[in-house]
């Protein structure tokens, strides 16, 4: 019962941020990095069965447990997703990432899911664990897809040091969540394969990884927070920069793509206020000084973290 109010939480959270963040991403190519995150997230938690039946989802494609595959693979893509919307560079878009990476572990997944498994009986949540207690295969494949996802955890932990401080502290919490649920797995698949099951640790795991992924939503819900304030910000500062830039005939962006955001633009029309007051020797006011050192204070900010 706790398992399932963890999921259906952060399903909810993640598809807040799909919705609430859907606009930005439709306009700002960098925010579909971190919504795709979202939306990849939800799908994967929906796999889980907790909202439509697991039965009906892997009947649509065979009803031989192939669900648990798409599932591990969906989750590792989201958190790697998550991982580069804080740390790839502004310019990054979807189809600019590396996508070796998760694309490699997937096509490992799924190699070894085929290989390992020929025989997986009918849809079942437990499926892997259960055949883990006789199959060799299974809980070869349990330890790879575990230690697969530990490991992008591990370097969610490691991007985190360069969030926002209000969004550190959930993303490596999740990342610790994760990671020890991962190998709480491993150890409970190698018990029950290999030596004698112990109820502890087989009890270990819903908990520690679904706490973790609940946490790392938090992080990305907050984090879109943040840059939706950062972002209205920009935009109030560049409303009262133009009247500005207009009295002194610099309201012009020579070479600035049209579809610039507020900040690339905003920047430009600093410098072009900047120039036009050095260049025709009238100096600024103090209160059209004081708008460009806000200006400033909100372009040199920490931005690290929070995405787009």
């Amino acid at each position: 019962m706790v398992t399932v109010m963890l999921i259906d939480a952060a399903l909810v959270g993640l598809l807040l941020v799909v919705v609430l963040r859907a606009r930005v991403a439709w306009h700002q190519p960098r925010a579909r990095i971190a919504w795709l995150a979202a939306l990849i997230g939800s799908i994967a938690l929906l796999t889980q069965g907790t909202v439509i039946p697991l039965a009906m989802l892997d009947g649509l494609i065979g009803g031989t447990n192939i669900l648990k595959l798409v599932q591990n693979v969906l989750t590792m893509v989201a958190l790697w997703l998550g991982i580069q919307a804080g740390t790839a560079p502004v310019t990054a878009r979807i189809r600019s990432l590396r996508w070796w990476f998760p694309g490699g572990l997937a096509v490992l997944f799924a190699a070894v899911f085929f290989v390992a498994m020929p025989e997986r009986g009918t849809s079942s949540f437990r499926f892997l664990e259960d055949l883990a207690t006789t199959s060799t295969g299974a809980w070869a494949y349990g330890v790879l897809h575990m230690a697969g996802i530990a490991l992008v955890g591990l370097l969610l932990f490691r991007s985190a040091r360069g969030s926002l401080p209000r969004t550190r502290a959930f993303f490596r919490i999740g990342a610790v969540g994760i990671v020890l649920g991962c190998l709480s797995e491993i150890l409970d698949l190698t018990l029950s394969r290999f030596f004698a099951p112990e109820a502890v640790v087989s009890a270990l795991f819903d908990p520690l990884f679904y706490l973790g992924v609940v946490s790392f939503v938090i992080g990305i819900f907050v984090a879109s927070r943040t840059t939706a304030k950062i972002r209205r910000r920009g935009e109030e500062l560049l409303a009262r920069l133009e009247p500005v830039a207009r009295e002194r005939g610099a309201d012009s962006f020579p070479g600035l793509p049209v579809d610039a955001v507020a900040d690339t633009r905003l920047h430009a029309l600093r410098v072009a206020v900047e120039d036009d007051a050095i260049a025709t020797s009238t100096p600024l006011t103090p209160a059209q000084r004081a708008l460009l050192d806000d200006i400033d204070a909100h372009l040199t900010r920490r931005t690290s973290g929070a995405p787009s």
